[in-house]
């Protein structure tokens, strides 16, 4: 259900389709108004602002040329659904290259970076205690996707600026510094996004986000990076999963082993016909 404006002001240079639109548009985009809901009907909304149809029609065409609204013949308008970015979960890095192959344009913005103590785990994981903090906001489009967190050592990145990294990869840096990053173990957990993500993924606080952490590592095994990169909630990682080995210790496939348990299987099966024909 939509909340009307307490008036529109007709006396603003803003055209009324435009203040219906982005009132729409900001109740659309805090999930005031949910994916999947069904807006009022043009009638509804012509009463609901007190504007003519025309008006209504052009501030709605508006959200569905930004993608946020689909127009159903015979249903109306309906919030389209948030849409999905994906990423691959055991794949360190190139995230820009998985945004492009979905025809989209990922754009990075550096909110701090300075030298500070790492905390305990950082520290362990790169081997110093003279670090880097990088604080950087990545975006789809004009969308914010993540926050991240990294902590890198000053030396061999005593070089590294701002500036070098504002709109590009980190990880394209490094290797231009002749650092070649491999990767390293992940883990992913879903917690609640607290003030400062709420602000840079522009959430509500609280909302669930899902955290990615983990260290990077170089060909040597030396570590270049550890870091927290919170994904907001339109964020799908991709697994490819594997079946393993079955837990009571029999192969999933043909092997001597198998053999050799069949084989006593079969010496078992004859022991107890003979047991029986006695």
């Amino acid at each position: 259900m939509t909340h009307p404006l307490s008036a529109l002001d007709r006396a603003a240079p803003s055209p009324l389709y435009a203040q219906i639109r982005d009132a729409l548009r900001q109740q659309i985009e805090s999930h005031s108004i949910p994916p999947g809901t069904l807006l009022p009907t043009e009638e509804e909304l012509q009463v609901q602002y007190g504007v003519s149809r025309s008006v209504v029609r052009q501030a709605l065409g508006e959200l569905a040329d930004l993608g946020l609204i689909t127009r159903q013949r015979g249903r109306g308008s309906v919030v389209a659904p948030a849409p999905e970015h994906r990423r691959r979960a055991e794949q360190a890095g190139g995230l820009r290259q998985q945004v492009a192959a979905t025809g989209r344009h990922l754009r990075t913005r550096v909110v701090t970076l300075e030298v500070m103590p790492p905390p305990a785990a950082a520290a362990e994981a790169l081997g110093t205690g003279t670090t880097w903090r990088l604080e950087r906001v990545r975006f789809v489009e004009d969308e914010p996707v993540i926050f991240m967190r990294t902590w890198l050592p000053h030396r061999p990145f005593s070089s590294l600026t701002a500036a070098g990294l504002d709109g590009g990869s980190l990880h394209e840096w490094m290797r231009s510094t002749g650092t070649d990053p491999i990767g390293g173990p992940r883990q992913v957990q879903a917690v609640p996004a607290d003030e400062l993500v709420a602000e840079h993924l522009q959430i509500p606080v609280g909302a669930p986000v899902l955290l990615l952490e983990g260290v990077t590592r170089d060909a040597t095994g030396r570590g270049v990076e550890w870091f927290s990169a919170w994904h907001g909630p339109s964020t799908v990682f991709d697994v490819d999963a594997r079946v393993g080995p079955d837990q009571t210790g029999l192969s999933t496939g043909w092997s001597q082993t198998t053999d050799a348990r069949l084989a006593e299987a079969r010496g078992i099966v004859r022991e107890l016909a003979a047991i029986l024909e006695a």
